[in-house]
């Protein structure tokens, strides 16, 4: 895991975070969020359908290029 700082990365909002393994902790967080450590995953998405469910209904669909390292 990488970001702002080496060992200490920066969430959106700049919030500092540890890692502890493979595992996110931070010094705070919402009370739903439950315990920490909390896991981090990368979801990478080829084609996203979203679909209305109110007028004026629809659907809608985007299409991700593949991202390059």
């Amino acid at each position: 895991m990488t970001g702002h700082g080496g060992d200490r990365p920066a969430l959106r909002g700049g919030r500092p975070a540890e890692v502890d393994g493979e595992a996110l902790t931070v010094p705070f967080s919402a009370p739903s969020a439950g315990p920490p450590p909390w896991q981090v995953y990368r979801f990478a998405f080829h084609t996203v359908v979203g679909v209305a469910t109110r007028e004026p209904y629809g659907a809608t669909r985007r299409r991700f290029e593949p991202q390059r390292p």
